[in-house]
Protein backbone atom coordinates (compact mmCIF):
# COMPACT_ATOMS: atom_id res chain seq x y z
CA UNK A 1 0.00 0.00 0.00
CA UNK A 2 2.87 2.36 0.80
CA UNK A 3 4.31 1.84 -2.70
CA UNK A 4 0.95 2.57 -4.32
CA UNK A 5 0.52 5.69 -2.19
CA UNK A 6 4.00 6.93 -3.09
CA UNK A 7 3.43 6.35 -6.78
CA UNK A 8 0.09 8.19 -6.68
CA UNK A 9 1.71 11.05 -4.75
CA UNK A 10 4.49 11.27 -7.30
CA UNK A 11 2.00 11.30 -10.16
CA UNK A 12 0.06 14.12 -8.49
CA UNK A 13 3.30 16.10 -8.14
CA UNK A 14 4.09 15.61 -11.82
CA UNK A 15 0.61 16.77 -12.85
CA UNK A 16 0.80 19.82 -10.57
CA UNK A 17 4.14 20.81 -12.06
CA UNK A 18 2.69 20.46 -15.54
CA UNK A 19 -0.20 22.76 -14.59
CA UNK A 20 2.19 25.33 -13.10
CA UNK A 21 4.30 25.24 -16.28
CA UNK A 22 1.20 25.75 -18.43
CA UNK A 23 0.13 28.75 -16.34
CA UNK A 24 3.53 30.44 -16.45
CA UNK A 25 4.97 30.44 -19.98
CA UNK A 26 8.74 30.78 -20.12
CA UNK A 27 9.29 29.28 -16.65
CA UNK A 28 10.52 25.71 -16.43
CA UNK A 29 10.93 23.82 -13.17
CA UNK A 30 14.05 21.63 -13.32
CA UNK A 31 12.98 19.49 -10.34
CA UNK A 32 13.13 15.74 -11.00
CA UNK A 33 9.80 14.13 -10.06
CA UNK A 34 10.09 10.33 -9.73
CA UNK A 35 6.97 8.49 -8.58
CA UNK A 36 8.77 7.17 -5.47
CA UNK A 37 10.76 8.91 -2.77
CA UNK A 38 12.94 8.20 0.24
CA UNK A 39 13.68 4.56 1.04
CA UNK A 40 11.42 3.28 -1.74
CA UNK A 41 13.31 5.28 -4.36
CA UNK A 42 16.69 4.25 -2.90
CA UNK A 43 15.70 0.57 -2.98
CA UNK A 44 15.06 0.49 -6.73
CA UNK A 45 17.31 -1.91 -8.67
CA UNK A 46 17.74 0.84 -11.29
CA UNK A 47 19.00 3.96 -9.43
CA UNK A 48 17.47 7.34 -10.18
CA UNK A 49 19.90 9.99 -11.41
CA UNK A 50 20.15 13.30 -13.28
CA UNK A 51 22.64 15.28 -15.36
CA UNK A 52 22.71 19.00 -16.20
CA UNK A 53 24.54 21.21 -18.67
CA UNK A 54 24.66 24.96 -19.34
CA UNK A 55 24.93 26.04 -22.98
CA UNK A 56 25.56 29.78 -22.89
CA UNK A 57 22.53 31.21 -21.08
CA UNK A 58 20.41 28.12 -21.79
CA UNK A 59 20.20 24.98 -19.66
CA UNK A 60 19.35 21.33 -20.23
CA UNK A 61 18.75 18.62 -17.65
CA UNK A 62 17.92 14.92 -17.90
CA UNK A 63 16.19 12.92 -15.14
CA UNK A 64 16.34 9.16 -15.64
CA UNK A 65 16.76 5.70 -14.13
CA UNK A 66 19.84 3.51 -14.67
CA UNK A 67 19.26 -0.20 -15.34
CA UNK A 68 22.20 -2.62 -15.36
CA UNK A 69 22.94 -5.33 -17.90
CA UNK A 70 23.65 -8.05 -15.28
CA UNK A 71 25.11 -10.43 -17.89
CA UNK A 72 22.05 -10.07 -20.12
CA UNK A 73 22.10 -9.23 -23.82
CA UNK A 74 20.76 -5.68 -23.87
CA UNK A 75 20.06 -4.50 -27.42
CA UNK A 76 18.23 -7.13 -29.41
CA UNK A 77 17.46 -8.97 -26.15
CA UNK A 78 16.38 -7.10 -23.01
CA UNK A 79 15.63 -4.12 -25.27
CA UNK A 80 14.09 -5.57 -28.47
CA UNK A 81 14.96 -4.26 -31.89
CA UNK A 82 12.45 -2.06 -33.70
CA UNK A 83 10.26 -1.44 -30.66
CA UNK A 84 9.71 1.75 -28.66
CA UNK A 85 11.92 1.93 -25.54
CA UNK A 86 11.67 4.27 -22.56
CA UNK A 87 15.45 4.92 -22.81
CA UNK A 88 16.11 3.81 -19.27
CA UNK A 89 13.93 2.19 -16.61
CA UNK A 90 10.87 3.00 -14.49
CA UNK A 91 9.53 6.48 -15.43
CA UNK A 92 10.35 7.65 -18.95
CA UNK A 93 13.56 9.60 -19.31
CA UNK A 94 12.74 13.33 -19.15
CA UNK A 95 14.61 16.18 -20.83
CA UNK A 96 14.17 19.71 -19.42
CA UNK A 97 14.98 22.79 -21.52
CA UNK A 98 14.62 26.44 -20.50
CA UNK A 99 14.96 27.91 -24.00
CA UNK A 100 13.63 27.08 -27.49
CA UNK A 101 15.69 24.33 -29.09
CA UNK A 102 15.90 21.60 -31.66
CA UNK A 103 16.22 18.01 -30.47
CA UNK A 104 17.76 16.05 -33.36
CA UNK A 105 16.17 18.65 -35.63
CA UNK A 106 12.77 18.53 -33.90
CA UNK A 107 11.79 22.08 -32.86
CA UNK A 108 10.55 22.41 -29.27
CA UNK A 109 9.59 25.23 -26.92
CA UNK A 110 10.98 25.54 -23.37
CA UNK A 111 9.54 22.77 -21.18
CA UNK A 112 9.79 19.11 -20.26
CA UNK A 113 9.74 16.25 -22.73
CA UNK A 114 9.84 12.48 -22.43
CA UNK A 115 12.57 10.96 -24.60
CA UNK A 116 11.96 7.55 -26.11
CA UNK A 117 14.05 5.70 -28.65
CA UNK A 118 13.46 2.96 -31.22
CA UNK A 119 16.61 0.81 -31.41
CA UNK A 120 17.33 -0.90 -34.73
CA UNK A 121 20.22 -2.83 -36.19
CA UNK A 122 20.25 -0.42 -39.13
CA UNK A 123 19.22 2.98 -37.71
CA UNK A 124 17.94 4.32 -34.39
CA UNK A 125 15.20 6.89 -33.91
CA UNK A 126 14.63 9.37 -31.10
CA UNK A 127 11.01 10.09 -30.14
CA UNK A 128 10.20 13.40 -28.43
CA UNK A 129 6.90 13.47 -26.55
CA UNK A 130 5.24 16.35 -24.67
CA UNK A 131 3.49 13.92 -22.28
CA UNK A 132 5.54 13.44 -19.10
CA UNK A 133 3.14 12.06 -16.46
CA UNK A 134 2.91 8.47 -17.72
CA UNK A 135 4.86 5.46 -16.50
CA UNK A 136 7.66 4.56 -18.90
CA UNK A 137 6.69 1.02 -19.86
CA UNK A 138 6.29 0.60 -23.63
CA UNK A 139 4.95 -2.95 -23.96
CA UNK A 140 2.80 -5.41 -22.02
CA UNK A 141 4.78 -7.44 -19.45
CA UNK A 142 3.62 -10.69 -17.82
CA UNK A 143 4.39 -10.60 -14.10
CA UNK A 144 5.56 -13.62 -12.03
CA UNK A 145 2.06 -13.95 -10.52
CA UNK A 146 0.52 -14.26 -13.98
CA UNK A 147 -0.97 -10.79 -14.10
CA UNK A 148 -0.10 -8.44 -16.95
CA UNK A 149 1.40 -4.98 -16.52
CA UNK A 150 0.04 -2.95 -19.42
CA UNK A 151 1.86 -0.78 -21.91
CA UNK A 152 1.78 2.82 -20.63
CA UNK A 153 2.46 4.34 -24.06
CA UNK A 154 -1.24 4.58 -24.79
CA UNK A 155 -2.88 6.18 -27.80
CA UNK A 156 -3.41 9.34 -25.73
CA UNK A 157 0.32 9.52 -24.94
CA UNK A 158 1.26 8.75 -28.54
CA UNK A 159 -0.98 11.62 -29.67
CA UNK A 160 1.34 14.03 -27.84
CA UNK A 161 4.42 13.08 -29.84
CA UNK A 162 6.27 16.18 -31.04
CA UNK A 163 8.30 14.27 -33.60
CA UNK A 164 10.65 11.41 -34.48
CA UNK A 165 14.09 11.68 -36.04
CA UNK A 166 17.02 9.42 -36.91
CA UNK A 167 19.99 9.62 -34.54
CA UNK A 168 23.61 8.59 -34.69
CA UNK A 169 25.05 5.62 -32.79
CA UNK A 170 28.67 4.73 -32.20
CA UNK A 171 30.48 1.82 -30.59
CA UNK A 172 31.99 2.23 -27.12
CA UNK A 173 33.76 0.03 -24.60
CA UNK A 174 31.35 -2.08 -22.54
CA UNK A 175 29.07 -0.06 -20.21
CA UNK A 176 27.39 -2.14 -17.50
CA UNK A 177 24.96 0.48 -16.17
CA UNK A 178 22.91 2.70 -18.49
CA UNK A 179 24.56 6.11 -18.41
CA UNK A 180 23.49 9.56 -19.60
CA UNK A 181 25.87 12.47 -20.13
CA UNK A 182 26.30 15.67 -22.11
CA UNK A 183 29.19 16.38 -24.43
CA UNK A 184 31.10 19.65 -24.47
CA UNK A 185 28.86 22.58 -25.47
CA UNK A 186 29.85 24.49 -28.60
CA UNK A 187 28.22 27.31 -30.56
CA UNK A 188 24.84 27.06 -28.84
CA UNK A 189 24.58 23.30 -29.12
CA UNK A 190 25.43 20.18 -27.15
CA UNK A 191 25.20 16.43 -27.73
CA UNK A 192 23.19 14.29 -25.33
CA UNK A 193 24.74 10.85 -24.93
CA UNK A 194 23.04 7.64 -23.82
CA UNK A 195 25.42 4.69 -23.31
CA UNK A 196 24.74 1.05 -22.53
CA UNK A 197 26.36 -2.25 -23.38
CA UNK A 198 28.64 -1.33 -26.34
CA UNK A 199 26.46 1.40 -27.86
CA UNK A 200 26.45 5.17 -27.54
CA UNK A 201 23.32 7.02 -28.76
CA UNK A 202 23.95 10.63 -29.75
CA UNK A 203 21.06 13.14 -29.65
CA UNK A 204 22.10 16.64 -30.82
CA UNK A 205 20.44 19.60 -29.07
CA UNK A 206 20.70 23.05 -30.63
CA UNK A 207 19.32 26.05 -28.79
CA UNK A 208 17.51 28.73 -30.76
CA UNK A 209 14.56 26.70 -32.13
CA UNK A 210 13.69 26.34 -35.80
CA UNK A 211 15.78 29.36 -36.84
CA UNK A 212 18.99 28.03 -35.28
CA UNK A 213 21.86 27.32 -37.68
Amino acid sequence: MHGVTSRIGGLVAVLLLAVVGACAPGTVSFACTPYAEGEELAARPSPFDSVHVAVGEANAKVCYSRPSARERVVFGGLVPWDMLWRTGANEPTLLYLDAPAQIAGIAVEPGRYSIYTVPSQSEWQVVVNASTAQWGQTRDVTLPDGNVSRNAYTSDVEAEEVGRAPIQTTAVDYVEMFTTSFGTPAAGSVDLHFEWEETRIIVPITFGGADAP
